[in-house]
């Protein structure tokens, strides 16, 4: 009964409001106008209802994700990743990046190894290859190449560099999973930086640094190639959103795994600007691996495999995904203790390739006395002296390789060039915290390339010092925006040629005259010149060509435009590449090309006619030999013909015992190595050490890859590789070196 009272009393309000609102109306508006005003709110409100109804699942979507469904509740964690490739037997070891991850077969996937710095740490060297008990090692090793804040020297160390995520290698296509609940609050398809990505953000999860406390962080994933997801999505742990790739600044195929904290200003999170990195004169990878932000890089980040191990539970996936992902992130059939050393140590079995009949038998070489002729120094001193000054060198063991010798092993210095060394012949002893002081001197004018182990420097001998009356200003002519460029200053004399010894008071001061740059620094003084050359590092954010000004006093150099880039070298070949440097050169002189879709390839391998032909072109040997080597299987119609028959008739290859050259087989990188140094009139030495871990002096290429290593003309390695095929990209950079070191007269290739 007081119900029905109630909604009566209801009834009688609302009845009442109604009723004075209308007497309100009509005491104000005509009825002509109220009819106008009922037309006008009819058709609002259809025209509100059909965009509801066009935008319906967009809206639908936007307030289910923005007020009713709120991301679910923390749960645990998963792995970003379930199954990579069984590394030490998929495809033999020599895994082929370019495999899509749907094309690998099912029995050569594992479970993502457990991030376990105790085995990616566990020595390389001791590492026995067949030796299945370290088969886990040696997949833990590849599969996480780049550790949380560390670098790219692969040493698996962190808090040494400001790589603030952890990559984990796998192929293209490797299906991707969010590692906890949240929503998607970034999805990016850039193509440079960090890719294709992205950014999931996880309310009130377990702060890993404050046990007990809650956070907010945001996992990121980066460098992917298909995205599945869109912004304000809620994510399940375990859930697909999307696939690996190798977008963005990328070098080879991976995942970089990321979190960030809720302080980070934006996400992803990166700790230093390209700004910084220009004013602190280092490239980008140089500036990850000299730790640039370290500091904030801890502050607003986290290690996401630590977080994702920490609170891996007992909770089910929530995905109705085909791939699970496996909630420990270890492949459990594989045991996990720690790898311990047999005594003694087994030696590495190493598969050599059988001997090429297209290289002729070297005379067997000589044992040098010691490894010390391969050890790297840093070498410093002066760069030019006057005619019978002794100069002093300071050379620096900074790897401590010294102290493996014995006490009466030699460590020997050479000269090349003019002049000559007061002491030749050294032992461990003569080195003093590391330091050992060279002294060479000379009385005839020229340059000494003085070279101990694989290292060598050179002074310039001058009868008298010219004095400093300009500078030019020398680049390569182009620019590419938010990346550093090198430029040389050097100093001239009154004739126009290098004063190679400058001597001017003050500071040379460095200016852009047209278009907006970083100049790093600028201002140079004396102490900055080695040889009478100066650089400087420059970035421009801007498209419009850029002059450079040098002025100190009435010492005055203009450069010549340096206008931008506006296409890459190759679209496959990006800045940051391993092998750009080289690359860019190389296609800049001619001596290279790509293919018609604007790639380079440069991890397709070269057949022998194509190295025979890219090196007779690069150091110009007469490729018009009227020659016929008679080779069964090349016809005198053949591109590379007169190449070949100018390498026939110079010695430089020869065939195989069945009268055919194979034109058509890959290359192999003892083969090659042979190839190049012969095509540069550079003959093996009788006294070699043995080069690299899988090279035995018994080996016909083994004076080759002494050189190589010597002359520093591959990427620095443990092993030489001799059955790899040589691919683009290796023959590019090899080309490079050995041009480098014949235009700046040195014995041993060094960075510019």
């Amino acid at each position: 009964m007081k119900t029905k009272i109630r909604k009566i009393r209801k009834h009688r309000l609302n009845h009442s409001v109604y009723l004075k609102t209308r007497l309100w109306l009509l005491s104000h508006f005509s009825h002509k106008a109220l009819m106008a005003m009922r037309v006008t709110l009819t058709v609002l409100g259809t025209i509100v209802l059909m965009v509801l109804v066009y935008t319906g699942e967009r809206t639908g979507i936007w307030f289910k994700a923005s007020i009713l469904d709120t991301p679910q509740p923390f749960n645990g964690t998963v792995m970003p990743v379930a199954k990579v490739p069984d590394w030490t037997h998929w495809m033999d070891g020599k895994a082929d990046m370019s495999v899509h991850y749907d094309q690998i077969p099912k029995n050569m996937l594992i479970d993502l190894p457990a991030y376990d710095l105790a085995k990616m740490q566990f020595p390389t060297d001791k590492l026995v290859w067949g030796d299945e008990s370290q088969t886990l090692i040696r997949n833990t090793k590849i599969t996480y190449p780049v550790v949380y804040l560390g670098d790219y020297e692969f040493d698996h160390k962190e808090n040494v560099g400001s790589h603030l995520a952890i990559d984990i290698k796998m192929p293209i296509g490797t299906p991707v999973h969010a590692v906890a609940n949240g929503k998607v609050v970034k999805v990016s398809n850039i193509n440079s930086g960090f890719g294709h990505h992205i950014v999931i953000e996880h309310p009130n999860v377990p702060d890993p640094e404050n046990p007990g406390q809650r956070t907010t962080l945001y996992s990121c994933y980066d460098h992917m190639d298909r995205l599945d997801v869109s912004e304000g999505q809620n994510m399940l742990k375990g859930q697909v959103i999307g696939t690996s790739g190798n977008t963005g600044t990328s070098t080879t195929p991976h995942l970089h795994f990321q979190i960030d904290r809720d302080s980070a200003p934006w996400h992803p999170y990166w700790p230093f600007t390209s700004a910084q990195s220009a004013k602190a004169g280092l490239s980008f990878f140089d500036s990850v691996n000299a730790g640039l932000g370290l500091g904030d890089a801890q502050d607003k980040t986290v290690n996401p495999m630590s977080f994702v191990t920490q609170n891996i539970g007992s909770f089910s996936v929530a995905s109705s995904n085909e791939t699970s992902v496996p909630e420990n992130g270890a492949n459990t059939a594989q045991p996990t203790p720690e790898p311990v050393t047999p005594e003694p140590v087994v030696a590495p079995v190493v598969v050599t390739p059988e001997p090429t009949p297209a290289v002729e038998v070297v005379e067997a070489p000589v044992l040098a006395q010691n490894e010390s002729d391969l050890f790297q120094y840093k070498i410093t001193g002066e760069t030019v002296s006057l005619l019978g000054n002794a100069v002093g060198l300071v050379v620096t063991d900074e790897k401590k390789q010294v102290s493996k010798l014995k006490d009466d092993d030699q460590i020997r210095a050479s000269i090349d060039g003019t002049g000559t060394l007061l002491k030749k012949v050294f032992t461990k002893a003569d080195f003093v915290n590391s330091t050992l002081k060279l002294y060479v001197k000379s009385d005839v004018a020229g340059t000494a390339n003085v070279m101990i182990g694989k290292s060598a420097y050179q002074v310039k001998f001058v009868e008298t010092v010219s004095p400093v009356s300009s500078f030019k200003i020398e680049h390569d002519g182009a620019f590419q925006r938010n990346m550093v460029e090198t430029i040389k200053i050097i100093a001239l004399d009154d004739s126009g040629s290098l004063a190679p010894a400058v001597n001017f008071s003050g500071a040379v001061e460095i200016t852009a005259t047209q278009g907006e740059a970083d100049i790093t620094p600028n201002a140079i003084t004396k102490a900055d010149f080695k040889g009478g050359i100066a650089k400087i590092k420059i970035v421009s954010s801007g498209d419009s060509p850029l002059v450079f000004r040098a002025q100190n006093g009435a010492l005055v150099g203009v450069s010549e435009p340096m206008r931008p880039e506006s296409t890459l070298v190759f679209t496959d070949i990006k800045p940051g590449h391993p092998n750009y440097e080289a690359i860019k050169y190389l296609k800049d002189q001619g001596i290279v090309s790509g293919y018609k879709d604007g790639t380079f390839k440069p991890n397709q391998t070269v057949n022998r006619a194509e190295a025979l032909k890219m090196l007779m072109t690069a150091f110009e040997v007469n490729g018009n030999s009227n020659a016929n080597p008679n080779f069964k299987d090349v016809d005198k119609s053949a591109w590379f013909f007169r190449p070949l028959a100018s390498a026939v008739e110079k010695s430089i290859v020869a065939g195989y015992k069945d009268g055919t050259f194979k034109p058509a087989n890959t290359v192999n990188r003892a083969e090659y190595l042979k190839i190049l140094l012969k095509a540069t009139g550079v003959e093996p030495t009788k006294e070699i050490s043995k080069p690299y871990k899988d090279v035995s002096l018994s080996d016909w290429f083994a004076p080759y890859a002494y050189l190589a290593n010597k002359m520093n003309l591959l990427q620095p390695a443990d092993t030489f590789r001799p059955s790899d095929g040589m691919t683009r990209a290796g023959v590019a950079e090899t080309i490079y070196r050995m041009k480098m070191i014949q235009s700046h007269d040195w014995v041993t290739y060094s960075k510019l």
